[in-house]
């Protein structure tokens, strides 16, 4: 039976979680789609594409993997939202999320919500969140990328004030702020707070892993298979329960470059673009996707899309296929907005018909909206990691039924990785 249970609203995102499980000796598998639970792993979780999602679409989705996910009866469950809080009150919602956790487990109280993720660059202090960013530490209304994220810019820092937005009562949630680890309050603000059932969360504060670490501990003394713990956060506070179980560390498998890599990109983060720029001045083949594909299908375009692709890495180069360079793209600007289903599957069947060709098994995902949908046009059910890479970026396999079955796939959101991750990707690792 799993310990820990998680929904994901995004799949690189749960990549991360999985990578935090997995780097303190825990066995973790993610479910894809409708794929049923596994029962042979201590960490079971689910993505879906709820942070592009909204309204009725949005309930759907989540009510679905809550529901699913309780089944598991773990002893805690964690709603994995990014640790720049991405959202907003109609986009891919946080306190909707805290709602439609409370509609699913009715009698649990306030749920605690921490993003932080120090070893990340992530802080909450006194309920403001801050963010890393060419190593300098960023307010999250003054953070260079977040302050105008193209889907949801943070214009305020207190998650309080962010989550009242986004609650439909507009309450603004308690907080436990960090003298109370040190002043030994702890305890008894965390009992006030969660046993709070006229409140529907309480901020955290946490600038170290020791801070993790006590919620943690707290998170595993509350939770029961029959009545689980619940908690809103970012793969910090997995690393943290991960820890708390005292498993010995899993050794990484070998992974070492097998050929050209092909990496597939609906990122419109600066960060990607640059590690996109990165690799092209470095020699890879820069395949950029039609705008017109990326609304309407186009058997014409997308075969033209495919030989192209097919012809670089047949010839041993590396390929980028991406939909925007940055927010500055003129396709960007021109097919606002688009749908990340479609977007996601058009890169997955791509993907998956060079694996399929075995032109390539080396296959980079990046962009945390679409890459579940591409994963599912791949045909994959489950995903396990295979190796740490980089931070909230591991190599993972999937499932032996798919049709990337003994790929190296790299799964990268748009704000994570640094600026040489897919020429460390593509270079030969000793096994």
């Amino acid at each position: 039976m799993a310990r820990f249970g998680f929904v994901a609203d995004d799949l690189t995102g749960a990549g991360d979680v999985l990578a935090q499980a997995h780097s303190h000796g825990l066995d973790a598998v993610l479910a894809i789609g409708d794929a049923p639970l596994p029962s042979d792993a201590d960490v079971v979780g689910i993505a879906g594409p709820a942070r592009s999602l909204s309204g009725k679409d949005f309930d759907h989705q989540v009510r679905g993997d809550l529901k699913r996910i309780s089944d598991l009866h773990a002893d805690v469950i964690l709603y994995k939202i990014c640790s720049t809080f991405d959202s907003s009150p109609t986009l891919g919602s946080i306190g909707r999320g805290i709602e439609l956790l409370h509609e699913q487990f009715p009698g649990h109280g306030a749920i605690p919500v921490v993003p932080a993720q120090p070893g990340f660059g992530r802080y909450t202090a006194f309920s403001q969140h801050f963010a890393v960013s060419s190593e300098q530490i960023y307010r999250l209304d003054r953070h260079p990328v977040m302050a105008t994220h193209p889907s949801t810019p943070m214009t305020e820092a207190d998650l309080r004030l962010v989550l009242s937005h986004q609650f439909s009562d507009h309450q603004i949630p308690d907080a436990i702020h960090v003298p109370a680890y040190d002043d030994e309050t702890f305890d008894a603000s965390w009992k006030a707070l969660r046993g709070n059932s006229a409140s529907a969360a309480f901020v955290l504060d946490a600038v170290s892993d020791a801070h993790l670490d006590k919620i943690a501990a707290v998170l595993r003394r509350d939770g029961s298979g029959d009545d689980p713990a619940l908690v809103v956060g970012s793969g910090g506070i997995m690393a943290a329960l991960a820890k708390s179980t005292g498993a010995e560390t899993i050794a990484d498998g070998a992974d070492r470059t097998a050929g050209p890599v092909l990496v597939v990109s609906a990122s419109a983060s600066s960060v990607t673009a640059r590690q996109l720029d990165d690799a092209r001045e470095h020699g890879w083949i820069d395949i950029p996707a039609p705008a017109a594909l990326l609304h309407h299908r186009d058997s014409e375009l997308t075969a033209a899309l495919t030989a192209d692709v097919a012809r670089a890495l047949s010839a041993g180069h590396n390929v980028m296929v991406h939909t925007t360079l940055g927010a500055g793209d003129h396709r960007y600007s021109a097919t606002r907005p688009v749908s990340a289903e479609h977007v996601g599957t058009v890169l997955g069947e791509l993907a998956a018909t060079m694996a399929t060709r075995q032109l390539t098994s080396d296959i980079a995902v990046f962009g945390g909206d679409t890459s579940s949908h591409a994963l599912k046009a791949m045909n994959v059910r489950y995903l396990r990691v295979a190796r740490q890479f980089v931070t909230a970026g591991p190599v993972c396999r999937a499932d032996d039924d798919s049709a990337v079955a003994g790929c190296r796939l790299l799964l990268k959101g748009g704000q994570v990785g640094p600026v040489d991750i897919l020429r460390r990707f593509a270079a030969p690792i000793p096994a």
